[in-house]
């Protein structure tokens, strides 16, 4: 029997429906599944059986209430959208003569950023509508009219730095703004929190790594992030606005974490902010 054939009557077996399944592919998405469901362990059951299959790829996301999302001191925060082109305007770091100079200074053997040294030059157009945005390099962008609504709230722990077209820089007032985070946390409490695919440059010494999310079910692998903890005395150095001690990514690509208070999260629904989305920071003794 084929693969397609099998997965076909394993979802009418267990009435379940599929999402994407090409006729001339093996693979299909299923909808969204409850990982705590004895479905999902019959799944796992049998894909482990299956040795016909030799490329499982399972994603588990979590959700949480209200109670939950509400009820937790720190959250960890990040807008949902990425549009903004890299600054690629950085010819001059590429060789190119009479381009502006890198928005960053970067380490000469692994390139991982290591200092920001001018404003940002971005295709302005790329944010269209949007209040809240990210880089493809990860850095956070505001619109003009959410930069002025942050800066009124009198948050701490944040500067905003001016954004410009990179065909018009310096001219008249910024367009956007780099939601810059300016507190740095301790480390996070590990264990409980764990980490994976750690990395360093031998050269600037930034060192790298990523919260765990490779997890085993026998030969079957699947995708799950494990949670944040931290101890509770950082609530005594915490502001609004706070970033990870941790470099999580590749290099050179890494970025902080963002970790807000419940200050923060009250606000951003209090005026309708979109395109954000926080799951709970948990506190250790």
């Amino acid at each position: 029997m084929q693969i397609r054939q099998r997965v076909e009557e394993w979802l009418r077996r267990h009435k379940l429906k599929a999402r994407g399944f090409p006729e001339d592919r093996d693979f299909c998405r299923l909808v969204p599944l409850d990982a705590s469901s004895k479905k999902f362990d019959v799944l796992l059951q049998e894909l482990e059986e299956w040795t016909e299959i030799d490329d499982v790829n399972l994603k588990i996301w979590h959700t949480f209430n209200e109670r939950e999302l509400s009820s937790a001191p720190l959250l960890l925060w990040g807008p949902t959208n990425q549009a903004i082109e890299d600054d690629w305007y950085d010819l001059e770091e590429d060789g190119y003569q009479g381009g502006p100079k890198a928005s960053h200074k970067r380490c000469p053997a692994c390139r991982a950023e290591l200092e920001q040294v001018r404003d940002l030059l971005v295709d302005v157009r790329k944010m269209g509508k949007r209040d809240l945005s990210l880089t493809y390099s990860f850095e956070i962008i505001l619109s003009s009219r959410l930069a002025r609504m942050v800066q009124e709230a009198g948050f701490s722990g944040i500067a905003l730095r001016p954004v410009w077209h990179y065909r018009r820089p310096h001219q008249g007032e910024p367009p956007l703004y780099q939601l810059v985070v300016t507190n740095i946390l301790p480390p996070m409490a590990s264990p409980p929190t764990e980490f994976e695919h750690e990395q360093r440059c031998e050269v600037c010494g930034t060192e790298t790594k990523f919260i765990k999310h490779t997890h085993w079910w026998g030969r079957i692998k699947y995708y799950e992030e494990t949670d944040i903890y931290y101890s509770k005395s950082v609530l005594e150095g915490v502001t609004d606005f706070n970033v990870t001690w941790e470099k999580i990514g590749d290099l050179p690509s890494w970025s902080r974490l963002v970790i807000i208070t419940q200050r923060v999260y009250r606000w951003l629904r209090e005026w309708g902010v979109r395109g954000w989305s926080v799951k709970p920071v948990y506190l250790v003794d």
